[in-house]
């Protein structure tokens, strides 16, 4: 029942109601599931009712919930479960420090947002002070409390883009508004804040009086359960959103500037007296603002020398000389740019530079900022392979995360604070240039600018190949526009910018043709091509780019990929993603590509992909799944997801020797093993670190050690999580497994065979679904300790008895198989205890729950056997 009441939610998320018969039926199933549930309870205490009964009565319901699901799935066929994206849930707290000053506004504020009273409450505080920081860490809590279903953040900026707002909000609830008109977006997201959810909207840096209505957020006399929560820089704002209750947001005083200062530079009092007295000038003159205190202070940490604390000091205390700089901005910038020059590394710099280039509040991915620096040159020219300056970009990276002009975020991507992104601009001055060219007076302004570097535009792409603005300096072209027609690129948009080096367009609310000129010869320095959602059609002219190093190709239609571009010398990297290709196997080109050592080929195979062939690559994501992601920035770097009649034998082999992560599905040619029957042992597939084979019923198993007379060499050494989905496998040996998922494997009676008691010290997680046959997860037991398992799951397993043939041995009594099982002592092990707990012993029938106590966290693994005791981690192992 939970997972049609998880397609209810969906339904209320998305909108929709929800059928009375449906809700009759939900409630029915319901109330005899409770009543199970309550039986089943009393059992965890030691008063276990009568087993053939709890057998009855579990198969009466067993009959109930099947014929309540089948009438559910006719009703609800076409319902989907979508994952919300994460709310404020998402952010770190380590950027937070919890000073007194700030304890205070912290309870004041989450004191007003519990308020009933309270609708609209505001946040001010100037730049720097850590509002964002504030507003987020008070939203975890009321999310982590359960105060508030959703707690949702957007970023307003000076320039509110209504449509992208509307997004943010709609993403974390689960709501769909692509294909909605604009005029009824706002009325789709109204109808979701106001359905009775206590939902709370962080609006960050908001700078004028916002128009709920253009957004769909309500009005303060019919808000419901939702919130708003504002953060600004002007009390004025406050004023005009009628704020029932507005918090202002001090600097810190002298002292809590001083310890921040401290712990950023990494100073204690034992530090040499003259540095600390050097750096309390240093931390006064950052003015008590958290942003610049903290950059500074970590551009100094390690600096030994007096020296070195005495110039950063004659450099703050220097009056500022930029005639852009407001004066509210004037003493951050004064510390930022400090903390800039301080780099003393081009490479650091210019990658600083291009992450102002990206909206307020982006997070961006390592990749994408590396390839970027990489196409604009910040890592020269003359390297040998693409990975050399990738290395040079992520150090780079964290020496801006270290100088804390960078911020990490959970997924490893980084982003900027408002501020830091504003003062890199000044500090760009005119070479970094944002512009709408839908907008005349933007436009004319870009028009009379002639040392632009870095061009980054939005609006109507036909408003930007009629302009007439100066690009000879140009080496970064980003374009986010729109289409309205085909549209035909003139050769003199190239022709005015010929030293560029980056040219990414994309269209963001269309697929009309976009076509190329005949020759683009003026683009003689071009390293990087990108385009999205738009249809090239004849790409053949991107043979004639000598320069070219990088082709991305995201949701766009090509006629083919072209020959042309084997002749390319410095042809490294290409990616197609979502892509319709219309005519013959891109893999026939592909392979003769004599440069190319990265491929990103992701769901955008035709026809005519019968049978592929790669050439060697020093990464690469080949996928037919929709669902497959890739980060290339993670640990996996080399991942395959496909049917194994995709590959040529030669290339078979070569994935399975090279990648980290493979997932592969159904096979006819008769393979019994991975290895030796595709593979020699002696290579060992030493580089796989996941492993997923699905409807593989031939492959019996992974490993074939009967013709192997000496001890077996290393095999799957890096592996850490395997999933089989309908295989027949029974045989492993995985030194660094940490996750098991084993779905629909009907033959199976055992997963894994043990041949040592160390095979299994980093299992953690076991996953088992619609296994029929599985009586035990260990086909035998030889002192295994699994003193890393922390989660137990088993979903459709009628048959499962328990964890190992022989579990009363484990490492107990001696003579405690002997005993009656009413006489049973607690097994003695450092790994999990299962004795005397929910009718042991006997086969799981109908619908059971076990709780199994596993070892505690806090005990040395090589410690001596001990009891485990209630106050020891519990966790469920559920099988329903």
């Amino acid at each position: 029942m939970a997972t049609l009441r998880e397609q209810f939610q969906v339904a209320i998320n998305k909108g929709n109601g929800i059928k009375a018969d449906a809700r009759f039926w939900e409630e029915h199933a319901g109330k005899h599931i409770q009543e199970n549930t309550e039986t089943k309870k009393s059992c965890f205490f030691g008063f276990c009712p009568d087993c053939i009964w709890r057998y009855k009565r579990g198969e009466e319901l067993a009959i109930k919930t099947k014929e309540i699901r089948k009438l559910m799935e006719e009703k609800f066929e076409n319902v989907e479960l979508d994952r919300h994206l994460p709310g404020v849930e998402r952010y770190s707290s380590q950027y937070y420090i919890s000073f007194e000053s700030r304890k205070l506004k912290y309870e004041e504020l989450l004191d007003a947002l519990r308020d009933e009273i309270n609708y609209i409450i505001g946040l001010q505080g100037m730049g720097g002070t850590g509002k964002t920081t504030l507003a987020k860490e008070v939203g975890k809590q009321l999310k982590t409390s359960e105060q508030f279903n959703h707690v949702i953040d957007t970023t307003v900026s000076f320039n509110p883009d209504i449509k992208k707002i509307q997004d943010d909000i709609a993403g974390p609830l689960g709501l769909k508004l692509e294909g909605i008109s604009e005029s009824d977006r706002p009325k789709k997201l109204w109808s979701r804040l106001t359905d009775g959810e206590k939902i709370l909207l962080i609006m960050d840096d908001v700078w004028g009086n916002l128009n709920f209505d253009d957004i769909g957020i309500p009005k303060s006399d019919n808000h419901k359960g939702c919130k708003v929560l504002v953060t600004t820089r002007n009390l004025k704002v406050c004023n005009q959103m009628v704020c029932e209750k507005t918090i202002q947001l001090d600097l810190l005083n002298e002292e809590e500037a001083w310890s921040m200062f401290k712990l950023h530079a990494n100073l204690t009092d034992n530090s040499s007296q003259i540095i600390l007295k050097k750096g309390r000038k240093i931390a006064t003159e950052c003015k008590r603002l958290p942003v610049a205190i903290a950059t500074v202070a970590s551009s100094l940490k390690g600096q030994k020398r007096r020296e070195e604390w005495d110039i950063s000091l004659k450099t703050l205390q220097k009056p500022v000389s930029v005639g852009s700089v407001g004066d509210d901005l004037v003493d951050i910038y004064k510390c930022l740019k400090f903390s800039y020059d301080f780099l003393k590394d081009k490479k650091a710099e210019g990658l600083f530079l291009l992450c102002s280039t990206f909206p307020e509040d982006a997070e961006i991915s390592t990749e994408v900022l590396t390839r970027l620096g990489i196409g604009v040159g910040l890592f020269g020219d003359d390297y040998g392979s693409y990975e050399d300056p990738r290395i040079q970009a992520v150090a780079s990276k964290n020496k801006l995360l270290d100088s804390c002009l960078l911020l990490e975020t959970e997924e490893g991507d980084v982003k900027m604070h408002d501020l830091v992104r504003e003062v890199a601009q000044l500090i760009a001055k005119n070479q970094i240039k944002i512009v709408n060219f839908s907008n005349k007076s933007q436009k004319s302004l870009v028009e009379s600018d002639k040392k632009m570097k870095y061009l980054i535009c939005e609006g109507n792409l036909k408003d930007l190949f009629a302009s007439k603005f100066d690009g000879s300096e140009l080496e970064i072209l980003i374009g986010d526009m729109h289409m309205e027609d085909i549209l035909h690129i003139p050769i003199s948009f190239f022709e005015n910018i010929p030293r560029l080096r980056v040219l990414n367009l994309s269209c963001h609310n269309s697929y009309h043709p976009l076509s190329l000129p005949q020759s683009m010869k003026p683009l003689l320095n071009i390293r990087s091509l990108s385009f999205g959602n738009v249809d090239l059609g004849d790409i053949s002219v991107f043979g004639s780019l000598q320069s070219l190093e990088t082709l991305e190709l995201n949701y766009c239609a090509i006629n083919e990929l072209p020959p042309e571009i084997e002749k390319l010398e410095n042809f490294r990297l290409l990616e197609l993603k979502n892509c319709e290709i219309r005519n013959n196997n891109p893999f026939e080109v592909i392979q003769r590509c004599p440069s190319l050592e990265e491929l990103y080929f992701l769901n955008s195979f035709n026809d005519f992909c019968k049978e592929i062939t790669l050439p060697t690559l020093q990464r690469y994501h080949l996928s037919n799944v929709a669902g497959y992601r890739y980060r290339v920035n993670d640990t996996i770097s080399r991942g395959v997801s496909l049917r194994w009649d995709y590959f040529s034998e030669a290339t078979l082999k070569y994935v399975m020797k090279t990648a980290e992560h493979l997932h592969l599905e159904g096979t006819d040619k008769g393979w019994r093993n991975l290895m030796p029957g595709i593979i020699p042992i002696d290579n060992g597939m030493n580089d796989l670190i996941e492993l997923s084979l699905e409807t593989c019923h031939q492959v019996q198993c992974l490993l074939d050690t009967k013709h192997i007379n000496s001890e077996v060499p290393s095999v799957f050494s890096n592996l850490k999580k395997v999933t089989l989905i309908s295989c027949s496998i029974c045989n492993s040996m995985f030194p660094n497994l940490k996750f098991l998922c084993i779905e629909k494997c009907h033959k199976l009676q055992f997963i894994l065979p043990c041949h040592s008691a160390g095979d299994f010290l980093l299992l953690e997680y076991i996953k088992i679904e619609n296994c029929h046959k599985l009586e035990y997860i260990f086909g035998q037991h030889q002192d295994v300790k699994l003193v890393s398992l922390k989660i137990l799951k088993h979903n459709d397993v009628p048959n499962f008895i328990d964890i190992f043939p022989e579990a009363l041995s484990i490492k107990g009594s001696s003579n405690s198989i002997s005993k009656p099982q009413s006489e049973l002592e607690p097994v003695k092990s450092k790994t999990f205890s299962w004795s005397q707990i929910c009718c042991y012993g006997y086969k799981s029938r109908g619908r059971t729950s076990t709780k199994m106590p596993l070892v505690s966290n806090n005990q040395p693994k090589d410690c001596s056997i001990t009891l485990v005791t209630p106050s020891h981690i519990f966790i469920y192992s559920f099988c329903f």
